[in-house]
This record gives structure tokens, sequence and C-alpha cells, in this order.
């Protein structure tokens, strides 16, 4: 009866504690450092998974249908045939250009989407005035001392008629949010006739502040496309998404487009992991590099497997012994074919087969 060969480590490294211990440390940091390269932790940041983040926008606005876009550049607003494209712009940290104004412009004249959202900083209210929209955001926060989630910060809101942004939606709930003084434009969503906008920072009642139904989210045409305005950024977060009808009601902002453009030009950095991959994406050159490396770097790797290391794996496939197989290892696969043969004896057969190798390749 023939036995197989017995497992033989002896190829691999042999690693001491020391040398064990600091690969280890060494491949986790790298996988730490691979993933704070492709994570963010800036509020309403695209690749931020945690409370405060918006990395569950993506995923709301891929169950709507569209096809979801990171943009890290206004020239990538389309500038025409926009009517299928809804773009998202959660409080922008830096002003957009006049070009870039422009820009926008033209995407919303053209039949585009445009979503503003914004509580306390001026980017917003500039860029809807950039965009010829009527809307502004107040920029005091609002409290409701009675309908609210768990505290008066936290104002719950109602639909103020039937539109599709509000289907299914009873409770849209903000977060510390502002309101908006909507113009010629249409209230979508108003808070509750307890409201009221705290002008003096002390966060009560008093003085000339007065209660009263204030919109929170208007809609107005602009052009050929629309212009919507949302007084509360966080209402996009992934925490406050589990807040209310949040969830249903950012939904149906995207529903029935084609594209959604998640605007993050002037907000927060992009990780440079995820920043890579995007300009790839959007890179038809870079993507033609990337492919040629790749296929490059496979053939280099391959070429670099040595007819020794062939032979080493060969030693231990178990097969007949291959006629490029070193001396070593004829006899290495000799012995564990029969390990019941003496030293001396694997040696002469070893010599045999070495020999009969010049007749093999002349009759070849």
């Amino acid at each position: 009866m023939v036995s197989e060969p017995s497992p033989d480590d002896s190829w691999l490294p042999s690693l001491t504690l020391p040398q064990l211990l600091l690969a280890t440390y060494t491949a986790l940091t790298v996988i730490a450092l691979v993933y704070a390269a492709s994570t963010s932790s800036a509020a309403f940041g695209a690749y931020n998974s945690q409370w405060d983040g918006a990395g569950e926008l993506r995923t709301v606005a891929a169950d709507a249908g569209a096809n979801v876009t990171v943009g890290t550049n206004v020239s990538q607003y389309p500038t025409s045939d926009a009517d299928g494209t809804v773009a998202v712009v959660l409080s922008p940290a830096e002003p957009y250009s006049s070009s870039e104004r422009a820009r926008i412009a033209e995407f919303v004249r053209s039949g585009g989407t445009l979503v503003v959202a914004e509580d306390y900083r001026p980017e917003g209210n500039s860029l809807l005035a950039a965009v010829g929209a009527d809307a502004r955001f107040d920029g005091r926060p609002v409290y409701d001392n009675r309908n609210y989630y768990r505290n008066s910060s936290l104002p719950e809101a109602t639909p103020a008629g039937d539109y599709p942004e509000t289907a299914g939606v009873d409770t849209v709930v903000l977060n510390y949010g502002t309101t908006v003084r909507a113009g010629n434009a249409t209230p979508l969503v108003n808070t509750s006739e307890y409201a009221y906008l705290d002008t003096n920072g002390n966060a009560n009642l008093d003085g000339a502040e007065q209660l009263a139904s204030r919109p929170v989210v208007t809609s107005e045409l602009v052009g050929d496309g629309r212009v919507i305005a949302v007084s509360d950024p966080s209402l996009f977060v992934n925490a406050m998404l589990e807040r209310g009808d949040n969830r249903r009601f950012v939904r149906n902002l995207v529903a029935d487009h084609d594209t959604a453009l998640l605007d993050y030009s002037h907000a927060s950095s992009i990780p440079p992991v995820a920043a890579a991959v995007l300009a790839v994406q959007r890179s038809d050159a870079l993507l033609l590099f990337c492919g040629v490396v790749l296929v490059g770097a496979l053939l280099a790797y391959d070429r670099r497997l040595d007819e020794p290391i062939r032979d080493r794996f060969r030693e231990y496939s178990g097969r007949e012994p291959d006629p490029h197989l070193s001396r070593d290892g004829v006899e290495k696969y000799l012995s564990g074919r029969h390990p019941d043969w003496e030293s001396a004896q694997v040696k002469r057969v070893t010599e045999a087969v070495i020999k009969q190798r010049p007749d093999r390749q002349r009759n070849d």
C-alpha cells in the first residue's frame, strides 16, 4: 500500500514569537490606516457612518431607484437633460464661486431639482439667491414646547398639504433647525402653531418671540426645474433618518429621479481612498491606466514565480516527480512516497532519475 506524502511545513517561513507579534501589529496597523483613509468623521459626511454622518443617505437614494453620485466638483452638474437629476447640498462650508453658481443655476433652469439643506451658515442663502429662488433660511433656532420628539429643540413638523414629497409622511423631526421664509415658494412642511424662533438664544419663549406655524420645507419652480429648501441639514444624517418619518421624506425627495447627485464640492473633505475611487470612476483615461497597471503587476508577479518556487509546489502536490525537480526535490518526493525506504535506497533511486533525464530529453 502506497502512503501519501506527509505534510511538510519546512518550506514555510519560520517566525519567532517577537516576529509573529510584529507581523500581527503591522497587519492591524495597515488595516486601520486603510479604514481611516476610506472613512470620514465629518458631520454630514457621505462616508461617515456615525450618528452625525450622512453615509446612510446614499443607501436611501439607491433604494429609491436613483443612481447615486458623490460629487466633488460642480462640473458634475448636468446642464442639459437635467430633468432626471436631483442634486442635494448639505450645509456647504465654503461659498460657491460665480462660475460655479452659474453652472448650478443652469442646471436648475434646464429642469434639474436642487435640494438645499441649511440652518445657520450663510452659504445656503447665497446659493438660493444665485439660482433665482425666492425662499431664504431664517437662521434663528426654532423651538416647540408642545410638539417635539425628546425636547423642544427637536420640534415635530407636519405636511402642509398633499404633495409627492410628503406622501406617506405624518411627522418630520428637526434637530436644532431653523425655518424658511417662503416668499413666493410653496410650503411643503410646517411647524405647529406652538413653535417659536429663539431670537435672543436663551431657548425660552420671551420678549417679542411669538408662537406661530412656520414653513421648514418649501418648493418652488425656477425655469424648468425646482428648488427645495430644507431648514435643517441634520434631517439627512444617519441618526435623524430614524426619527419620525424622516427616512420616507428623504426618499420622496429623490424618488422619480434617475440620478441623485450628492454635492460635496464645498463641504468636508472626501477620504483619500474614496476620492481616488471617485476620480477613477469619472475619468476613462485613469480607469484605463489603472487597468494596464493591474495587468502589468499580475504578469510581473507571475514571472517572479521562478522555477525553484514552482518546484516547491510540485513537490507537495502528490503528483509524479516532475522532470525539472531539483535533486533535493526528488529525494523529498521519494521519501514521502516510500517512508519505509532506507536513505541509501532513496539516494540510489534519485541518482537513477537524474541520469534518465538526458535520455528522455533526447527522445522528446
